[in-house]
């Protein structure tokens, strides 16, 4: 049991009495004696029954919800999930990818995700069987790559599609667009259509300049003599 003092001990205009207040599981019986600074400590009873001391910015800011007993049970959770093979899936391994190039400044993509603001929405960040459930009701196989439909919104069930890889590829920022003869498709697929190496446009379109109907004339051939 850990002690508790009077509240009219502890001085101060901003002092508040947190007694009897509940944070997550934890609810607060007292103030401890234990003090470090200006920083007071409460005496908090969880629901599973253990009794913590919790410092008051901590109970306030929502960081410490428990005595330890919920993050030993999301790690039970978690450790199911590995028993079950979660972690060695082709699905996986893209969640990791995607929370990885918008959360860890390291990523080597990072700068096109996490630093524009795109994120994941939190149903999806905290728990991968609920990505896993949404992938396996919209149509996802392992050739396919998830796509954002508006690629500055964040990664989320009504913002996501799983497509080809190449068809990815045309809905980048950086994409080049061109509209010709009533059509409008990408760089990469007017290539495809007229049989033209896409390097070749590109170095048409961004170097010299040239726009349709020039920018898609037909490569000469080039023919050696006997």
């Amino acid at each position: 049991m850990f002690k508790t003092i009077d509240v009219s001990e502890r001085k101060g205009n901003n002092f508040k009495d947190l007694t009897g207040n509940k944070y997550g599981r934890l609810t607060v019986v007292g103030l401890s004696d234990k003090k470090s600074g200006r920083k007071s400590f409460w005496v908090c009873k969880c629901d599973c029954g253990n009794e913590k001391l919790v410092r008051s910015d901590s109970l306030k800011s929502g960081d410490v919800k428990s005595c330890g007993c919920l993050k030993k049970e999301q790690d039970d959770i978690n450790l199911d999930r590995t028993a079950h093979n979660h972690s060695k899936t082709n699905l996986h391994s893209k969640w990791l990818g995607i929370k990885a190039r918008c959360y860890n400044p390291k990523e080597k993509a990072y700068k096109y995700y996490g630093a524009r603001g795109i994120t994941m929405c939190d149903e999806w960040k905290n728990d991968f069987v609920t990505f896993e459930n949404w992938a396996l009701n919209n149509g996802y196989t392992p050739d396919l790559t998830i796509e954002r439909i508006n690629v500055n919104d964040i990664y989320k069930p009504e913002n996501c599609k799983w497509i080809p890889f190449k068809e990815q590829a045309n809905n980048r920022r950086t994409t080049i667009w061109i509209e010709w003869q009533g059509q409008k498709k990408s760089l990469t697929q007017w290539a495809d259509e007229l049989g033209i190496n896409r390097g070749t446009l590109n170095s048409r379109y961004s170097r010299d300049g040239l726009r349709p109907p020039e920018l898609f004339k037909p490569v000469a051939r080039k023919y050696r003599g006997n």
